[in-house]
């Protein structure tokens, strides 16, 4: 092992990572939210993930954030918002 890799995780490690620790804390957060607040405004929820993601992406990566990504996020964001609402308007 060269001192160049020393003490850095390798491949593996870090696909383990990856596969057990934040797939594992997500997967126990969505089934503790299905039993907080039903399956309906759960599933509504998950399609904010794209939204979180170009957010994080730009915050934690530095990734550039372009007037298309804005213009997308904003669609997305009406047409969930507005399937939440129907939702809601609906089960009154």
């Amino acid at each position: 092992m060269s001192s160049r890799s020393a003490g850095r995780p390798s491949g593996w490690e870090l696909m383990l990572f990856a596969a057990l620790f934040p797939s594992l804390v997500s997967q126990v957060l969505f089934i503790r939210a299905n039993d907080m607040i039903g399956s309906n405004r759960a599933g509504l929820v998950m399609n904010l993930v794209p939204i979180f993601g170009t957010i994080l992406s730009v915050m934690i990566l530095g990734e550039m954030l372009e007037l298309y990504h804005v213009v997308a996020l904003g669609l997305v964001l009406v047409l969930v918002l507005g399937g939440i609402w129907l939702a809601e308007r609906w089960k009154r």
